[in-house]
């Protein structure tokens, strides 16, 4: 059964609060910092993120926490690359 609320994990980055939510009814995944939408993503580049980091478990499309936290670490180092 889908989930009907977003999966969302929250982190701390350089004293920033940033929060990915993935909603499995729609497949939209949202990276917020302090709120502030940065990045949105529909299927099927949600789900292609998502698999990019956390590999091929569910194919990006049932992410679990550690998969959202991975995404997280991952867009944050690129989000800090010149």
């Amino acid at each position: 059964m889908l989930r009907s609320d977003p999966r969302r994990v929250t982190a701390h980055f350089d004293g920033t609060l940033i929060c990915a939510e993935y909603s499995e009814q729609t497949g939209q995944l949202c990276l917020r910092q302090d709120g502030t939408l940065l990045r949105e993503w529909f299927p099927p580049h949600s789900w292609m993120a998502i698999a990019s980091v956390a590999g091929a478990r569910h194919w990006g499309t049932r992410p679990s926490d550690d998969d959202l936290l991975a995404l997280l670490r991952n867009e944050m180092m690129l989000l800090r690359t010149p």
